[in-house]
């Protein structure tokens, strides 16, 4: 899958997530998304990324938000 569909697939995931993450996990606790599900959570973004470089996964690879934090639809980001 492509960079671009693995981040909508994930994006899309998120927006359908988004109430059973907030409702699920305490406000704040990092929780990442990959493959259009949940693969992991953590109390902070360190404990996060160590996580996902167990499951052989690097944070820049899925989509990490932090739950009861409301993201706008879209953003720009400058690199």
């Amino acid at each position: 899958m492509s960079t671009t569909a693995e981040r909508q697939l994930n994006q899309t995931a998120f927006r359908q997530l988004s109430g059973f993450i907030d409702q699920s996990y305490q406000r704040g606790r990092f929780v990442a998304i990959a493959d259009g599900k949940i693969i992991a959570d953590a109390a902070s973004f360190v404990e996060l990324d160590s996580a996902l470089n167990a499951l052989g996964q690097g944070s820049a690879d899925v989509l990490v938000v932090q739950a009861g934090v409301q993201y706008p639809e879209s953003a720009v980001i400058f690199i």
